[in-house]
């Protein structure tokens, strides 16, 4: 039997009014850019009328926020806070450390698992060495975006456009020679970071500091968090750093399937 195009209409009408919220909260989600009203009524097939109230509801309380042409709705700053946030909770469970700690305890390196706030990389979770000598981090730290292993891999993620806009608006710091700032030699390096599905971080940061990330995935593949380990030159080079790549995303497969994302 053939459905009834007005079944879907018919179950729209009967949401409840957190059900709608929740469709449109997806629909923005899952764009890679700015939605406008008239796009996101016709994609979750509501009235513009209940989109447009509905919009101005999450608004009002930060879920939803405009971009800065001010016609086009994306992820609010109270949204991104409680991704944070729940993405927090998971990665602190005992079972996501002990996964961190197994891999440490094999490459006898720190690890980090790691997200984007606020245009910089934070550390959602870390797992130290026991090496005397190492970076002293801890979870909660922050660290650049464009100079890290793991904010290298998650800008190159990113939509074009928006990680343009995103590096338009930061200020590159040089922190070693070997940091890129030239926009074009960067977006050579996030293409190179597409096709391999790792990244390096080759002493841009620290002088003597090298660091490799994979990335945590979701189900439907997008890419929501880093899993990366770093240390010093004369303990790992790049070459050892590389042939940790598959124990990573081991690592990364499973906290995944841990964390039901």
């Amino acid at each position: 039997m053939l459905a009834n195009p007005d079944d879907d209409f018919r179950d729209v009408a009967k949401s409840t009014a957190i059900q709608k919220a929740v469709r449109l909260m997806q629909a923005i989600a899952a764009a890679n850019e700015p939605q406008q009203l008239a796009e996101l009524a016709e994609h979750i097939g509501m009235p513009k009328p209940t989109v447009h109230r509905l919009l101005s509801q999450l608004e009002e309380v930060g879920v939803v926020g405009r971009d800065l042409g001010g016609k086009g709705y994306t992820v609010g700053a109270t949204w991104l806070q409680l991704a944070i946030d729940a993405l927090t909770v998971r990665a602190r469970q005992p079972v996501v450390h002990g996964i961190m700690r197994k891999l440490v305890d094999q490459v006898q390196e720190s690890c980090n698992l790691g997200v984007l706030q606020d245009h910089e990389v934070l550390y959602l979770e870390r797992v130290e060495c026991d090496w005397p000598l190492r970076m002293q981090l801890h979870a909660g730290s922050r660290v650049p975006m464009h100079c890290t292993a793991s904010g290298k891999l998650l800008l190159a993620q990113m939509n074009a456009k928006t990680r343009q806009r995103l590096l338009a608006g930061l200020h590159l710091r040089k922190y070693t020679s070997n940091t890129l700032t030239d926009p074009d030699q960067l977006e050579k390096e996030f293409e190179t970071i597409r096709n391999s599905g790792i990244a390096i971080n080759k002493e841009e940061y620290h002088l003597g500091l090298i660091g490799v990330a994979v990335p945590i995935r979701r189900s439907d593949q997008t890419v929501v968090a880093t899993l990366s380990i770093h240390a010093p030159s004369f303990r790992m080079s790049v070459e050892t750093a590389l042939s940790y790549v598959p124990l990573l995303e081991k690592s990364a497969s499973e906290i995944a399937i841990e964390t039901n994302l």
